[in-house]
């Protein structure tokens, strides 16, 4: 009788686990991923890497999908300059890898979400150019064809360069992304951009010390841009960074690498707030981030009610985009003959 008692309790205390390890709502087929604990080559050996159109692009699966046919969101992470020269690059860099733990999955609602890390073919000069946009959206096509993606939660994350192809993405493809999350562009969005972005929340993030880019105009004044064509302000946020660290604390002596945050989930040592920053949303209230509710907690808000896979835009090549495209093949240049 005791060897049944023992045996029941086990089974009711297994269940009571299994039960609050994921999201309400989380489904039972999801694949237990790695724990951060588990060290970077586990994390990134989760990744697989799929080709198409001249585009390479590594993936994350977050659930077994022979056996689930639930619909989970995908979040896509457009790199910056110098992620693109080699394969695997995008997961081998800047810790984006830790968005495939354990840790960070069970913080989306469904217990789970892809990630696709597309690359900018850099080794053939192209740095997110006008010409990649068909490209990559090709990529997404095929990618949401064959796996369980809901596209009304298709998320766009752009840092630096990848920004710019944020811009583009939205500008071609309005109705696709439920929101977008900008770190430390490399340039101004045109009117016609922020117009669109202020379709969709909005997490812009950016250092007042930064000594690439000028905060007051690329990052401020295009956030502000973005709230003033917003119908949601109070969703879009803004974070400004005084100084920018990597994960392990390590000041970044440019100020410019504001994704490493991003990467963290905004959670420094796992669970504290991101140091040296603040945040804000559009109606200029103070958001203060606590465990465990950071970037992916504000993504479980974000849902696009009519999600379009169709371009109802362009792709504009500007002649500024055209100026900076040539000015970056002179520098991809000079970088391969140093390299």
């Amino acid at each position: 009788m005791k060897k049944c008692t023992a045996v029941f309790t086990a089974l009711i205390l297994f269940a009571l686990t299994f039960a609050f390890a994921l999201p309400a709502g989380a489904k039972t087929a999801l694949i237990t991923p790695c724990s951060l604990d588990d060290g970077d080559d586990a994390l990134r050996a989760q990744f697989g890497r799929a080709e198409l159109g001249g585009m390479d692009y590594n993936y994350f699966v977050p659930c077994d999908e022979k056996n689930d046919d639930h619909k989970y969101p995908l979040v896509v992470i457009l790199c910056g300059i110098g992620e693109g020269y080699e394969q695997d690059q995008p997961i081998n860099r800047h810790n984006f890898i830790n968005w495939s733990s354990v840790e960070l999955q069970r913080r989306f609602s469904d217990g789970g979400a892809y990630i696709m890390l597309p690359r900018s073919p850099q080794d053939e000069g192209n740095f997110w150019y006008p010409s990649t946009v068909p490209m990559l959206k090709n990529c997404l096509d095929d990618f949401a064809k064959n796996h369980n993606v809901d596209l009304s939660r298709v998320y766009v994350m752009g840092f630096s360069i990848g920004a710019r192809m944020l811009y583009q993405m939205v500008d071609a493809y309005p109705n696709y992304f439920a929101a977008a999350m900008i770190m430390s562009p490399y340039t101004n969005a045109t009117a016609n951009e922020a117009k669109l972005l202020g379709r969709m929340p909005v997490w812009f993030f950016g250092s007042s010390e930064d000594l690439i880019v000028n905060y007051s105009t690329t990052y401020k004044g295009v956030f502000d841009e973005i709230v003033k064509n917003s119908g949601n302000p109070a969703a879009c946020r803004l974070t400004t960074f005084t100084y920018t660290v990597d994960p392990t604390g390590k000041k970044i002596w440019n100020n410019h690498e504001s994704w490493h945050a991003f990467s963290c989930d905004m959670f420094f040592n796992r669970t504290e707030p991101w140091p040296y920053c603040s945040t804000v949303n559009g109606v200029g209230r103070t958001v203060k981030i606590e465990y465990p509710n950071g970037i992916i907690s504000w993504l479980n808000a974000c849902v696009r009610e009519e999600a379009s896979s169709s371009g109802e835009g362009r792709v504009r090549a500007t002649f500024l985009a055209k100026l900076l495209a040539f000015i970056r093949r002179i520098l991809a240049s000079v970088t391969r003959i140093f390299r």
